[in-house]
């Protein structure tokens, strides 16, 4: 059977769609998983069984995960705005100019450069987000093990 060079990218992202599909249900069932145990009974006594602490720890990590997305959406909006800002003044600057008139001005190549600068720092910022929240994901999947491995009830 021979595949089409159309038909093998097609099945290549549906692979890739399944599995990004797969890890999104996974990180749900873990943050469901992290939320229900941080929102157990005695979280407001600081009671000293370990149970208790990793509770604790583990509505800290939920914490942390809930803060670094408000972050990261609040910072990706910011460039966005920017963005949109910038592309709002090169469409100004080029609506007096006649379209056949060349368009390597300096102000313009400015703006293009700094619509560059902000696609650099955004993919920066993914790639950063990316791996705080894996590190905060592997630190609750930990936790939550650990929490069902002494947990006695």
């Amino acid at each position: 059977m021979q595949f089409s060079s159309n038909t093998v990218e097609i099945f290549i992202s549906l692979d890739s769609l399944q599995q990004m599909k797969m890890r999104r249900r996974f990180r749900n069932t873990l943050e469901e998983k992290a939320n229900e145990l941080a929102a157990e009974r005695g979280m407001m006594q600081w009671n000293t069984s370990i149970p208790s602490m990793l509770r604790r720890e583990i509505a800290l990590t939920v914490d942390q995960l809930e803060q670094i997305k408000f972050l990261t959406k609040d910072q990706m909006r910011h460039l966005l705005r920017q963005e949109c800002d910038i592309n709002t003044s090169m469409k100004q600057f080029r609506q007096g100019i006649p379209w056949y008139t060349a368009s390597r001005f300096p102000e313009e190549q400015k703006l293009k450069q700094r619509l560059f600068d902000i696609e650099k720092e955004r993919r920066k910022l993914d790639i950063q987000y990316h791996d705080k929240r894996t590190t905060l994901e592997d630190r609750l999947l930990s936790l939550i093990n650990k929490h069902e491995q002494i947990d006695i009830r």
